[in-house]
């Protein structure tokens, strides 16, 4: 299918009828007074004086960004006004379509999609509301792949331990009762080893099934440059993400928050807060806190 040519050039004419030469077209951003650039050339590489003065055929190159709407003023040469169009804009076409503006940039917007994907971070700053039937999908990762710097309200599927998982001041397993085979829900399952520092909640109580067992804390030598953690020397224990780890110069409360090269000894790891530690001894310890009034009953 064709379609009609645009004017290769605009011109303008006066009231009397003929071409304005000389003529004055200001140029603004729709609905205000602030002057906005347009082009003499298709790639936008010149642009026009402000005002554009009409060449001896009442003519002008005048190319707009297609993504932007524009207010004209045409004056004659001697600046009297002839008269005002605003909202000036062209169609979109595939060149826009390459690096389309953000949805939303103009409000009110509404969008209605099939499928859409995104990359990186997407902020909402309503309600979100999910009305289909199927399943909405979480993100999925190992106990290593958890996000390098948390924040509360966090929540995805831990495969290494086989749960959803949440993030309030520290990660948690969500919710959720018993489990079992077949749609069984006989079955509470806990961990054997204790591997990070743990404070029960004042005026609560917990219990666990036994054996239990705290791990004996680390203990070797490295180095802290910015959020990464090198340890070159492992003497004994392990390094777990979570692990709150102590030396010369290192920040007080300083956490490992995801494995690198390192899986509990030698390598490196990512540790919050930013820091710059001179080399020398990592230690960690494990404990558990009970806070007077409380008890922790293991079976």
């Amino acid at each position: 299918m064709a379609g009609l040519t645009p004017s290769p050039k605009q011109q303008i004419f006066g009231s009397d009828g003929l071409p304005l030469v000389g003529g004055k077209i200001y140029t603004y951003a729709a609905g205000t007074s602030t002057p906005i650039a347009t082009y003499t050339d298709y790639f936008a590489t010149t642009a026009n004086t402000n005002p554009i003065i009409l060449d001896s055929f009442g003519q002008a190159n005048i190319w707009l960004i297609n993504t932007t709407s524009y207010k004209f003023i045409v004056r004659d040469a001697d600046d009297v006004l002839l008269y005002t169009v605003d909202n000036i804009s062209i169609p979109l076409d595939s060149g826009s379509l390459a690096s389309p503006p953000p949805i939303g940039n103009i409000t009110p917007n509404t969008g209605a999609f099939t499928t859409l994907s995104a990359t990186g971070t997407v902020t909402f700053s309503g309600q979100v509301n999910f009305t289909g039937t199927g399943a909405a999908k979480s993100n999925v990762g190992t106990t290593p792949q958890r996000p390098a710097t948390p924040v509360a309200g966090m929540f995805r599927y831990n495969t290494t331990l086989g749960t959803f998982e949440g993030y309030g001041t520290d990660w948690g397993p969500l919710g959720g009762g018993a489990s079992g085979g077949g749609g069984n829900s006989v079955f509470y399952e806990n961990d054997q080893t204790v591997t990070i520092e743990y404070s029960i909640s004042a005026g609560k109580n917990a219990m666990s099934t036994g054996p239990i067992t705290i791990a004996g804390g680390f203990e070797g030598n490295g180095v802290i440059s910015g959020t990464i953690l090198s340890v070159d020397s492992a003497t004994s224990g392990a390094l777990y993400v979570g692990s709150v780890i102590s030396g010369t110069n290192v920040t007080a409360g300083t956490t490992i928050s995801a494995f690198a090269s390192g899986t509990g000894g030698i390598g490196t790891y990512v540790v919050s807060p930013s820091q710059t530690a001179i080399s020398g001894a990592i230690t960690t310890t494990v404990t558990v806190t009970v806070p007077s009034g409380s008890r922790w009953v293991v079976l």
